[in-house]
């Protein structure tokens, strides 16, 4: 009710505070699925970024392992492919912190389950290696992740107007690899 009394009073929903961070963030790690709803409805945008690791609420609801929150922001337009401060999508977020119903989620809505973040880890390297339980990396392993893949990581380098080469500075580990540790 506070918040429907505020945006209606003329509060602008999609104004950031001084952290950087917008009142649909709030309402999506707090997994508070009605006001997400209420400010889905009065226009508040869904790909807003914010907070220290500029990511939009999408991010702030899977890293909870919230899937309700997550849905709603689906529903509602948020892409899941776009990238945080980290390069982290969503998928790699989901599988970081063991959320086996938002991976299956994602990959059901067709998001990318090989794709590298930025720092050349997939989801099922990041469910390898953080995730104390199989259920994240069985899920992974069952719906296709490529368990073969290395970690890429390159930087540019340009050696004269148009010529590119690329540079590999990862030690090139598998999920097997990431596993062990």
């Amino acid at each position: 009710e506070r918040v429907k009394e505020l945006v209606e009073a003329g509060y602008d929903i999609n104004a950031p505070d001084n952290d950087t961070v917008y009142l649909l963030h709030w309402a999506a790690i707090n997994n508070r699925r009605e006001i997400i709803k209420y400010l889905l409805e009065k226009g508040a945008d869904v790909g807003c970024k914010g907070g220290d690791l500029q990511s939009t609420p999408i991010h702030w609801c899977v890293r909870q392992g919230h899937l309700a929150s997550t849905v709603l922001m689906m529903e509602a337009g948020a892409d899941p492919s776009v990238r945080d401060a980290e390069g982290c999508e969503c998928i790699h977020l989901a599988a970081t912190f063991g959320h086996t119903a938002v991976l299956a989620y994602l990959i059901a809505k067709s998001v990318y389950i090989d794709a590298f973040d930025g720092s050349g880890m997939t989801s099922l390297m990041w469910a390898s290696w953080k995730v104390m339980t199989l259920d994240p990396v069985r899920l992974l392993l069952t719906l296709g992740a490529n368990p073969n893949l290395q970690g890429m990581n390159f930087i540019l380098i340009m050696h004269s107007i148009n010529c590119f080469y690329f540079l590999d500075l990862t030690h090139g580990n598998t999920a097997l690899h990431w596993a062990i540790l």
